[in-house]
């Protein structure tokens, strides 16, 4: 009797158990479907904020910003092989060109410009002797023929020899610093293996980039201010060198500037750079550079316009650290979407926020 009675209970606790899990199971199945349902409804309006483009000027004059750049810059590589035996120069040196920076083991190279050296005079004396005699005909010219085209080896191998000597010791091709470097006495140097990089600051290059607008208001010969951030306070000049026949993608005209690096305070090369042109700014349209979409070589807005969002491609002009100038591509007065616009689309449905 208690053993039936006992069964029943557990057959009960059993089927109690299982319509408990298969409820949880269809609860958490709708759950799972409402939640599906939720993030799959369509947003009808993307709330999005404004700012009204606006006419204006962000200088007096053009102003266009770059690094400066050395106007000489090489890595110099090693035309030998062989274990460096003394270091001459090291990085922050000043070199002049024809200065040695490195000298490799020589033993054995001019070891053998001795021997081509003995090998050419060996053939210098046969020409000579062989020489005399075909003129008394005691050789034939076959023989004396042999003779000097083996004289001309000779001496194209003592050349060759001599070249490779040279080689040994590793010189400055230009004037300049040592900008990077890191050899050892002692350490293997092979050949074609860089010795150390120069850089040449004696005059500096500006390449910058200006409109169309304003590549015909400027012409190569004239001088510009520069201004550099780390010395807010000097004035520096440059004159402008060459400007470009094409312009690049984003419609921008390259223009480069040359400064000479004679003035108390030495320059260097990577300096953040600004250059006033003397050209007078003309009113353009100033929008937001938190507008921007994508880069500013090619930058994209979206405007607020019935209810929609309606994608520009623009060509732009100068800019700061907030606005910029609009060449092309966008009108005063029109509504540019500065924030929300990051995941939009053409066409798509937003809600200005204010």
């Amino acid at each position: 009797m208690k053993n039936r009675r006992k069964l029943l209970i557990t057959t009960i606790v059993f089927l109690a158990a299982s319509l408990f899990v298969v409820f949880k199971l269809k609860s958490n199945k709708q759950e799972m479907q409402d939640n599906i349902a939720y993030s799959q409804r369509k947003v009808d309006k993307i709330p999005v904020i404004v700012e009204t483009a606006t006419d204006g000027v962000l200088s007096e004059n053009v102003v266009a910003t770059g690094t400066l750049e050395p106007s000489e810059s090489l890595t110099l590589v090693s035309e030998t092989q062989g274990k460096i035996v003394k270091i001459y120069k090291q990085k922050g040196d000043r070199v002049s060109q024809g200065d040695a920076i490195v000298k490799v083991d020589d033993e054995v190279i001019s070891a053998n410009v001795l021997t081509a050296e003995a090998n050419y005079m060996q053939y210098q004396k046969d020409v000579e002797r062989l020489t005399r005699l075909a003129n008394e005909n005691a050789v034939t010219k076959r023989d004396l023929e042999q003779a000097t085209i083996g004289m001309k080896k000779a001496k194209a191998d003592l050349i060759t020899a001599k070249k490779a000597l040279s080689n040994t010791s590793i010189k400055s091709p230009i004037n300049g610093f040592i900008n990077n470097s890191s050899l050892t006495v002692g350490q293997f140097l092979a050949g074609g293996s860089p010795v150390c990089e120069i850089v040449n600051n004696s005059v500096l290059n500006l390449n910058v980039k200006i409109s169309e607008a304003e590549v015909y208001k400027i012409k190569e010969g004239q001088i510009v201010g520069v201004r550099l951030s780390v010395f807010p306070e000097k004035k520096f000049s440059g004159r402008i060198t060459a400007i470009a026949e094409k312009a690049d993608a984003s419609m921008k005209f390259n223009v480069e500037i040359t400064l000479l690096n004679n003035s108390k305070t030495h320059l260097r090369s990577g300096l953040y750079a600004e250059v006033d042109f003397p050209v007078k700014n003309q009113s353009k349209v100033i929008i937001p550079k938190a507008s921007i979409v994508g880069s500013m070589e090619s930058p994209v807005v979206f405007i607020a316009q019935n209810g929609k969002a309606i994608k520009r491609t623009l060509i732009i002009g100068q800019s700061n650290d907030k606005q910029v100038e609009v060449l092309s591509g966008l009108s005063a007065n029109e509504q540019v979407i500065v924030s929300g616009q990051l995941n939009l689309k053409d066409g798509d449905d937003i809600n200005i926020v204010k």
